[in-house]
């Protein structure tokens, strides 16, 4: 493995529309650019870059403007199978080339737009109608594994010793330039 500089990424969150009520269709979209000079490729799954999954395991932190409250946005806790970078894993999917200063943006269903019915989360912060919130990335978030070069030049063949693709450095931190925010509308606007 050789150990090369992190390159930066930039990352920006949209929540489309900005203004809902709970229960209407929203969107969450992550758009990530690359800074490196050269492609890179990137392990997604366990990162904001696999935002289905990973707004309710806790990449993503909240509050309402209005009063202050943290906004319950962690709701599940999960475990896996130790991660696979060997071309055509069932991880591939989650492999991604990034092209210097090009966009690459995945959009996915925002999970706070739909009512926390469950038992479970009763008496904790739930989002209020009427409130205006702000979203941001979790401190420390980061891609734990990311390697110089093109998806099929950087990723284990079939049958290869894995350590062959442990990637090319540290970690690459990631944060947001500015917060996202989102108001729920009330039932009757």
């Amino acid at each position: 493995m050789s150990l090369v500089v992190p390159p930066s990424i930039a990352i920006t969150l949209a929540i489309n529309p900005p203004n809902f009520r709970m229960n209407d269709p929203v969107e969450l979209s992550v758009t990530v650019i690359s800074n490196a000079s050269s492609p890179i490729t990137v392990f997604t799954w366990p990162s904001i870059l696999n935002p289905k999954l990973r707004q309710r395991q806790g990449d993503l932190v909240g509050f309402d403007q209005d009063t202050l409250e943290p906004l319950l946005l962690h709701t599940i806790d999960m475990s896996r199978l130790a991660y696979n970078h060997t071309l055509g894993s069932g991880d591939d999917k989650y492999h991604v080339t990034l092209e210097p200063g090009q966009p690459w943006t995945i959009k996915t269903p925002f999970a706070i737009a739909r009512k926390f019915t469950s038992p479970l989360l009763q008496g904790l912060p739930m989002p209020l109608p009427g409130h205006r919130y702000l979203v941001d990335l979790a401190p420390d978030e980061r891609l734990i594994w990311w390697a110089m070069g093109r998806k099929e030049d950087v990723m284990c063949l079939p049958g290869c010793n894995e350590r062959s693709c442990e990637g090319d450095g540290k970690s690459i931190p990631l944060s947001l330039d500015k917060p996202v925010e989102f108001k729920i509308l009330p039932l009757d606007d």
